[in-house]
C-alpha cells in the first residue's frame, strides 16, 4: 500500500505540472475578459433584451426556442419533441433536461456500423400510429411491395413490415453490410444501387433491359440478367458500374435470375432452353461462370433459386403440380421437397442467413402479401400486415439480428454555446496537441452545413458531428421535431418508409429568415449565441486556487481533458467557413466549460457512427462540466445498463461516474481509487460547485 501511495503520489506531480503547462496555451490572451455567467434569463450581449413578441431579441427569440409545435406547423410525421426546451430547460431555458434520445444500428460482416434505416435516430413519437418507430430486433427483408416500390420491412412479427422508399423498381438485392440496395428500375430498365432508406440512387447498368440482380457475398460484385442478342444472360458489374462480364455466355438459351451461394463460390440461376420450349430448370455454375450443372429435373418451370446459408440447399419455386409452390433441392442435384402445399400461388423464396426461415410472395390470403416457413415447410406465418400494402419478391438480409446495437443519447446543455461556437480551430487542436499522447483527444472536421464544400472542427454533439449552431438548430428542428427548413428540406423516414402521405405541410415547412434558413432555425441560433454561461455554484463559494478537491480534480489529471478555461476567438474573426463573424459579445471571452470539446475513449462509446467513419465509434466528446450540479443522470447514456459490471451497476452518482472511466481514462481512475475516502469527498464538494 505505501508503494501504491509513492507511486499515486508521482503520478499526481506529473501530471499536475502538465496540467499546469496546459492552461496557458488555451486562456491567455491579452485583453481577454470573463464571459458573462449566470442563470437569469439575460441576454450576453450578443441580441438586445427585447420582449416576447419580438423576433430579433433575446426574450422574442427566447419565445420561439419555448414554442410548442403542432402538426399544422409541420410537426413529425415522426419526432421526440414538440419544442426545443422541452430537451433544454433546467434551470432556465437553454440548460439540461436530460430527455432521452434513442439511436440504434448493427455491425456489417466486416465490423463497419451500419445505422438502423433512415438513419440512426429512433424517433419515440409519431402523428399516425403506423409509422411509429421501434428498433427492429429482426433481419430486415427489401422487397417490392404491391404499388411497386422497393420497400424495406423491419420484421418484429409484432407489427409487420415497416418501411418503404419512394423508389419504383423490382427485384430487390442487398449489400452485404445491409447499408445499399440493388434493383431494377421500372423507370429505365436498369440496375440501379440505393441506399436501404431510398436516399443517393445512381444507375450502374445502361443497356435498358437489365433485370433481377443479385449482390455477391463479398461486396464486389452485382449479377444480373440481360437481354442480349435476344436471349437473357447472366452478366456482373461492379457496384459502381464497371467491369460488366458476361458469366453464362450461351446465347442459344435463357439464362436468368441469378443468386449466390452464401461463400461466393456458386452461382444459382434458372435456364430455358428457348422460346418453344419455356419451361425453365434450376442450374448452378461457379463464380467465374464454369462448372454449369442443371440439378432440376421434371416437368414444371422451376424458378428463383435462393441457397440455404450452409449451401447445402436451394429453395424454389415451381408449379410442376399446377400452380407455384415452394420446393428445396439438394445444391448438387437430387430429390427435390415440397415446402408448401396449397391453392395459392407461393413464388420468389428468399433464405434467411441465420437458417431459421424462407421468406416468399404468397396470394393466399386476398392479394400479395410476405409469408415466411420455417426451413422443413413448417409453421407458415404470414410477415406483412394485411394493411401495409402487401409485397412480393423479398430479399433477407445477411444479419440476422437486426439492429443489435443501441444506446440512450441524453440532451446537452446549450447555455454559453455561442461562445463555444467562436472558439478557434487552432485554439482546439492546441488542447490536442498540448495533452499527453496516452490521453490525446481526436478532434474531427466536418462540413459547414451554411457554407457548401466549407469544413470546421466540429465541437457540438456526443460525437462532435457539427460544428455551427446554424446547423445545430436545422438539424435538431428536423431530427427532433421532424421539421424541415431550407438547409434541410427532406422529411425524415420513419425506418427508412416514406412519411409523406401523413405531411400535411409542404416543404421546407420553416421557410424565411434574414439569412433565407428559416425563421424559427435563425431564431434558435440566435437566442443559443445569446445565452449567458452556467455559472459556478454561488452557495459553495469554492476559491479554486485553495480548495484542496480543485487541486485534486488537476493532479488526478482530469483538467487534461475537462479543461478549466479556454478563450474564443478575437472580435472580427471569420468563422464557419465565412458565414459568420466573431461579435464584441463573443469574442475574446474567457469561458470556462471544463471541456476540451474533443473526442476519447473512455471505454463508454457507444458504438455509433455518425460522421467521419468508424474512427468516431467507441469515441465521445468530453463533456462540459459547467451546469454539471443542475442534473441527476450523466455521461451520455444518462447512466445505462451497460456501465462495466465493475463500476455499479449504474452511473447515478458521480462516484459511479468516476469509477466508469476506462480507455484513455484509466489511469485517472486508477489513481483516484488510490487516494483516501476523505480526499474522495473533496473532490465531489469540488464538483458539485461546477
Amino acid at each position: 500500500m505505501k508503494v501504491l501511495k509513492l507511486f499515486a503520489l508521482a503520478f499526481f506531480a506529473s501530471v499536475l505540472v502538465a496540467s499546469l503547462a496546459l492552461t496557458p496555451a488555451v486562456s491567455g490572451r491579452q485583453g481577454a475578459t470573463e464571459a458573462p455567467a449566470a442563470f437569469d434569463d439575460q441576454t450576453n450581449g450578443f441580441e438586445p433584451q427585447g420582449d416576447p413578441d419580438t423576433l430579433g431579441t433575446f426574450l422574442g427569440d427566447k419565445a420561439a426556442f419555448e414554442a410548442r409545435e403542432e402538426k399544422a406547423d409541420g410537426l413529425g410525421p415522426v419526432y421526440n419533441a414538440q419544442s426545443c426546451a422541452e430537451c433544454h430547460q433546467n434551470r432556465v431555458t437553454g440548460g439540461v433536461s436530460q430527455i432521452m434520445e434513442v439511436r440504434a444500428g448493427h455491425s456489417a460482416p466486416d465490423g463497419t456500423f451500419v445505422p438502423a434505416a433512415g438513419g440512426s435516430i429512433i424517433q419515440t413519437r409519431a402523428i399516425n400510429t403506423t409509422i411509429q418507430e421501434r428498433v427492429p430486433v429482426w433481419s430486415r427483408l427489401a422487397y417490392m411491395n404491391n404499388s411497386g416500390q422497393i420497400s424495406v420491412a423491419a420484421f418484429d412479427f409484432d407489427a409487420g413490415a415497416v418501411g418503404n422508399t419512394p423508389v419504383a423498381g423490382t427485384f430487390p438485392t442487398w449489400s452485404p453490410d445491409g447499408a445499399r440496395i440493388a434493383f431494377r428500375s421500372t423507370t429505365t430498365g436498369d440496375i440501379w444501387v440505393m441506399n436501404n432508406d431510398g436516399t443517393n440512387p445512381n444507375r450502374i447498368t445502361i443497356s435498358g433491359s437489365d433485370f433481377e440482380p443479385a449482390w455477391s457475398p463479398d461486396g464486389t460484385k452485382i449479377a444480373f440478367s440481360r437481354v442480349s442478342a435476344g436471349n437473357a444472360q447472366i452478366f456482373t458489374v461492379t457496384p459502381i458500374g464497371t467491369s460488366e462480364t458476361n458469366l453464362s455466355n450461351n446465347p442459344l438459351v435463357k439464362d436468368r435470375q441469378p443468386a449466390w451461394s452464401l461463400d461466393g463460390t456458386k452461382i444459382a440461376f434458372q435456364r430455358t432452353p428457348n422460346s418453344l420450349n419455356p419451361v425453365g430448370k434450376i442450374w448452378t455454375m461457379n463464380s467465374n461462370g464454369s462448372g454449369q450443372v442443371q440439378i432440376t429435373l421434371g416437368l414444371g418451370n422451376d424458378e428463383r433459386p435462393a441457397y440455404s446459408p450452409d449451401g447445402a440447399n436451394i429453395a424454389f419455386s415451381t408449379n410442376r403440380d399446377g400452380n407455384y409452390e415452394i420446393y428445396k433441392t439438394p445444391a448438387i442435384g437430387g430429390v427435390a421437397t415440397r415446402l408448401t402445399n396449397n391453392a395459392a400461388s407461393d413464388r420468389n423464396p428468399t433464405w434467411a442467413t441465420d437458417n431459421t426461415g424462407i421468406a416468399f410472395g404468397s396470394d393466399r390470403n386476398a392479394g400479395l402479401k410476405l409469408w415466411a416457413i420455417a426451413p422443413d415447410g413448417s409453421n407458415p406465418t404470414q410477415i406483412s400486415g394485411n394493411n401495409d400494402g402487401g409485397g412480393d419478391q423479398p430479399a433477407w438480409t445477411r444479419d440476422a439480428v437486426g439492429e443489435n446495437i443501441r444506446t440512450f443519447r441524453s440532451s446537452l446543455n446549450l447555455l454559453g454555446d455561442g461562445f463555444v461556437e467562436c472558439i478557434g480551430d487552432n485554439t482546439l487542436l492546441a488542447i490536442r496537441d498540448a495533452q499527453p499522447v496516452a490521453m490525446r483527444g481526436t478532434a474531427i472536421v466536418v462540413d459547414v452545413l451554411e457554407a457548401p464544400d466549407q469544413t470546421r472542427v466540429g465541437r457540438f454533439g456526443w460525437k462532435n458531428s457539427i460544428a455551427s449552431l446554424l446547423d445545430f438548430s436545422a438539424s435538431a428542428y428536423l431530427a427532433e421535431m421532424g421539421i424541415t427548413s431550407p438547409l434541410l428540406p427532406d422529411e425524415s423516414t420513419s425506418l427508412g418508409r416514406n412519411v409523406k402521405p401523413f405531411d400535411l405541410v409542404a416543404d421546407p415547412e420553416d421557410t424565411g429568415g434574414d439569412m433565407g434558413f428559416g425563421e424559427d432555425v435563425e431564431a434558435f441560433t440566435r437566442f443559443m449565441r445569446s445565452t449567458k454561461a452556467p455559472p459556478r455554484s454561488l452557495s459553495m463559494a469554492i476559491n479554486d486556487a485553495t480548495d484542496p478537491g480543485s487541486a485534486l480534480f488537476d493532479s488526478l489529471s482530469c483538467s487534461v481533458c475537462h479543461v478549466r478555461s479556454i478563450t474564443t476567438a478575437p472580435v472580427g474573426s471569420v468563422i464557419n467557413g465565412g458565414t459568420f463573424v466573431v461579435p464584441t459579445a463573443l469574442g475574446n471571452k474567457i469561458i470556462h466549460p471544463f471541456s476540451d470539446f474533443l473526442l476519447h475513449d473512455i471505454g463508454t462509446g457507444d458504438g455509433i457512427v455518425e460522421t467521419n467513419g468508424e474512427v468516431t465509434r467507441n469515441k465521445m466528446r468530453t463533456p462540459p462540466l459547467w451546469g454539471l450540479r443542475t442534473h441527476d443522470k450523466f455521461m451520455h447514456d444518462g447512466g445505462s445498463s451497460s456501465a462495466p459490471s465493475n463500476s455499479g451497476a449504474q452511473s447515478f452518482t458521480l462516484n459511479e461516474v468516476i469509477l466508469r472511466h476506462a480507455g484513455q481514462a484509466t489511469a485517472s481512475r486508477n489513481a483516484y481509487l488510490a487516494i483516501p475516502s476523505m480526499q474522495k469527498a473533496q473532490l465531489m464538494t469540488f464538483l458539485k460547485s461546477l
